[in-house]
């Protein structure tokens, strides 16, 4: 199964790294992201601060990254444009 772009396998966890302009902007991704996740019950780890949103994504009750894993990556790709 190929990552979405912007996506790696690190450590047995699908992450990605978005950067943004500020603070606000950083905040408003992560609140897009919180809304997605609750809404396909599938819930990544999200780590942010000034400028950036850092997400990890792993299937907890199966040990692994597995193909929800794949789409919520490829969802959440769609909500912050290039």
């Amino acid at each position: 199964m190929e990552a979405p772009k912007g996506w790696e396998l690190i450590e047995g966890r699908l992450m990605a790294e978005y950067k943004f302009l500020d603070f606000a902007s950083a905040k408003q991704f992560v609140d897009a992201v919180s809304e997605l996740s609750e809404n396909e019950n599938h819930h990544p780890e999200i780590h942010f601060g000034w400028g950036y949103v850092v997400i990890e994504l792993f299937t907890h009750d199966q040990e692994k990254v597995t193909e929800l894993d794949y789409q919520l990556a490829e969802k959440i790709s769609f909500l912050k444009p290039e």
